[in-house]
């Protein structure tokens, strides 16, 4: 089982790719095979944002429910 803190890592690196595919969509100069793979990549991704953050709040409810609390 993850950390908390690695949990929060993965977020911030799911975010980060969900931004980076969107510069990508909003580039005038970029292809619509580009555009393409950045939409498939920002659906994934947001996919696993989902998962990830509903494990984010599994695990606190966790520690709150049995008091045990985990280095950040």
């Amino acid at each position: 089982m993850d950390t908390i803190g690695n949990l929060i890592d993965k977020l911030t690196i799911a975010n980060i790719r969900i931004w980076m595919a969107e510069d990508i969509k909003r580039d005038k100069k970029a292809s619509d095979k580009q555009i393409a793979e950045a939409t498939r990549l920002t659906n994934i991704t947001n996919s696993l944002r989902t998962d990830l953050i509903q494990e984010i709040d599994e695990t606190i409810n966790e520690m709150v429910d049995k008091g045990k609390l985990q280095k950040l």
